[in-house]
């Protein structure tokens, strides 16, 4: 299954990899995680069902190591990213984001 993030989704995945690059001179950091957000976006992608629902139709998947998780519906053949928001992120911030197209 197709799967698309939003604009503010990307954005937040681009903060996050300028945020860990930030503390490591290597980059080691950033790239992993922006690894493990490729790897959830596959997966997400294979079994949009497989996690659960925040809310209904809407779904979220934790990162490995990282404190962040996917925010996600799906809209017939297409996975919709929300957000990937920081655990410490107030709750629900995204809602209203699901009206792009």
């Amino acid at each position: 299954m197709r799967v698309r993030f939003l604009l503010e989704a990307e954005a937040e995945v681009d903060e996050a990899v300028e945020w860990y690059a930030s503390r490591d001179d290597t980059g080691e950091l950033a790239d992993q995680f922006l690894d493990e957000v490729v790897r959830v976006r596959r997966l997400v992608g294979e079994y949009p069902y497989a996690w659960p629902e925040l809310e209904p139709g809407v779904r979220r998947v934790v990162l490995r190591r990282f404190p962040y998780a996917l925010i996600y519906v799906v809209v017939q053949t297409e996975v919709r990213v929300f957000a990937v928001a920081h655990h410490s992120r107030e709750p629900g911030y995204w809602r209203g984001r699901g009206q792009q197209p």
